[in-house]
């Protein structure tokens, strides 16, 4: 099986970008603060093996955007329990999903029409939009906005092709996992907001 032969193929720097990458977004989804330092290591890796092995140019320039923005996670999070709070979990507006998505496809199409005119990269088009999307859902995450990982189900899935396309297929199976974490989390977040809300509802005296 060529799937299988490409796993097995897989190096160690393969490995460790999946496993601390799985590693981080699981605690992501428990809301634990040590999600940051596994994002960090898992995105310096995964930069150097997007660019240099699988020829995905947007995709280690994203890798790159998440390293800096596990150091802008752990400093909000961290910010907040030092000062005996969490970040609350919100649910996004009308106005916030509107953003998202046209942003996030205009933002691809302009990133993929740039990347085609000036280089040779792999699934070109796809990985600009999927990358776009991605740096947007991460501010929605470190937002702790509760439908981050719904759009993130999405992304995942658009991945798992590119991925596998590209020769990939670690990574490509990471992201199928992922979908399986990102559909925790959603549960995950969603029982906290209840929590919160009824929490809040007490101390309202309502």
């Amino acid at each position: 099986m060529p799937l299988l032969q490409q796993i097995l193929a897989a190096g160690p720097l393969d490995w460790l970008a999946m496993l601390t990458s799985l590693t981080y977004v699981v605690l992501a989804a428990r809301s634990n603060n040590w999600c940051w330092l596994f994002a960090a290591i898992s995105t310096a890796v995964w930069a150097y093996q997007s660019y240099f092995e699988y020829n995905l140019v947007s995709d280690a320039l994203l890798q790159v955007f998440y390293f800096i923005m596990a150091g802008v996670g752990l400093w909000r999070w961290q910010s907040s329990a030092q000062e005996g709070a969490v970040v609350p979990v919100v649910r996004m507006t009308v106005q916030e999903h509107a953003l998202t998505i046209g942003g996030g496809l205009a933002g691809g199409l302009a990133l993929g029409y740039f990347f085609s005119a000036t280089m040779t990269a792999a699934a070109t088009y796809p990985d600009a939009i999927t990358t776009v999307f991605s740096i947007i859902t991460t501010f929605l995450l470190v937002g702790r906005r509760l439908e981050n990982w719904l759009y993130w189900v999405v992304i995942d899935i658009a991945y798992v092709w590119i991925y596998l396309s590209t020769g990939a297929a670690l990574f490509g199976l990471m992201m199928v996992i992922n979908v399986g974490v990102a559909v925790y989390g959603f549960s995950s977040w969603r029982k906290e907001l209840a929590t919160d809300s009824k929490a809040f509802r007490y101390v309202d005296g309502c």
